[in-house]
């Protein structure tokens, strides 16, 4: 699957009321680190600020997110199908990161080796400046970190994020990973 952006979901008010919401929850670890990833390479995330949605055992932690992001999975369903691009919609594990300037938690990874699995990323952030850097990149195309930006892709796919490079006044680069299966 070619990786596939998705501009037009979001409202701007949709995202502002689930920043607020995602920010101002206490469920956030700051551990950062996935529990049960194999990666190619034996480097681990950094400690950073991760709330954990679903896990990859499938236990739900936080079920209103779960049922929110299940429904965008579907909505998303609908406007792919029109595209005649397929998607998965059982969520296999959720959760959101949240990186800002000087953190070191990027590097070039997979989020998993199956070739069934689809990855879908979801630039949470409401106001965004181009000079905060904070790309994404898949197998090394670029795709600039835009306010409610999604980026569907094969999950077996290389990828990495980038750490916001300048003064954001106070606004953290929140992005949701879901990963999608074909099966319940």
């Amino acid at each position: 699957m070619k990786p596939t952006v998705i501009d037009t979901l979001f409202s701007e008010d949709e995202l502002f009321y689930l920043y607020k919401l995602v920010t101002s929850t206490n469920n956030w670890s700051i551990t950062g680190i996935p529990e049960g990833v194999s990666y190619i390479s034996p480097k681990t995330f950094n400690a950073s600020p991760q709330f954990i949605i679903k896990d990859n055992n499938g236990q739900v932690l936080d079920y209103a997110m779960f049922v929110y992001f299940q429904s965008i999975i579907f909505r998303l369903k609908k406007i792919l199908q029109d595209k005649k691009i397929g998607l998965n919609s059982v969520i296999k594990r959720a959760w959101i990161n949240a990186t800002y300037n000087g953190s070191k938690n990027h590097w070039l990874h997979r989020d998993a080796n199956n070739s069934n699995l689809q990855s879908v990323l979801f630039f949470l952030t409401p106001v965004w400046k181009t000079a905060w850097k904070g790309s994404f990149f898949v197998d090394g195309q670029e795709f600039k970190f835009q306010p409610g930006r999604i980026i569907i892709f094969d999950s077996k796919e290389f990828h990495t994020g980038e750490e916001p490079e300048s003064e954001t006044f106070n606004w953290l680069r929140l992005t949701a990973n879901i990963i999608l299966s074909d099966e319940h």
